[in-house]
């Protein structure tokens, strides 16, 4: 799959630019989306062509998905080089964001009992209640929505 439709090429960039959004690089973004449209295993040398970006940054993008357990490598037999693959489970992309969500809330909660009393430590206070409450409910929401999945 080494080029790219127009249409994918559109999608490798959107997921780039979402990446930013999530906090991880922009080439971080597209080399998963390419992963997504590819189906299968890959190498450096192949993502590296087909998204044109240096292998030094698709190693770097590599890692980071795999950290975020968005992809996983794949040993190649006789050789030490490794294949990637990406990984189609959203409850990994939930479990990142939730990451995210509890330090944010950490910051709330901080920023609450800095704040003088007033309206502003009160609506810190209620914000940090609602994403507690999404917190703990969220695990719940993915579990009924895997229920639901035909099998």
């Amino acid at each position: 799959m080494q080029n790219l439709t127009e249409e994918q090429h559109r999608f490798v960039e959107d997921m780039g630019h979402q990446m930013v959004s999530w906090g991880l690089p922009r080439n971080t973004g597209r080399l998963w989306a390419y992963l997504l449209l590819r189906g299968a295993p890959a190498s450096l040398d192949e993502i590296s062509a087909a998204i044109e970006v240096g292998k030094s940054s698709v190693s770097v993008g590599t890692r980071q998905l795999v950290q975020f357990g968005l992809a996983r490598t794949i040993g190649e037999r006789g050789s030490r080089r490794l294949l990637y693959e990406a990984l189609y489970s959203l409850d990994a992309i939930f479990a990142a964001r939730q990451a995210q969500l509890v330090d944010f809330l950490a910051k709330l909660r901080r920023g609450a009992e800095s704040a003088p009393p007033g309206p502003g430590c009160r609506r810190m206070e209620e914000m940090a209640a609602t994403v507690q409450e999404f917190v703990d409910e969220a695990p719940s929401i993915l579990q009924q929505l895997r229920e639901r999945r035909p099998r």
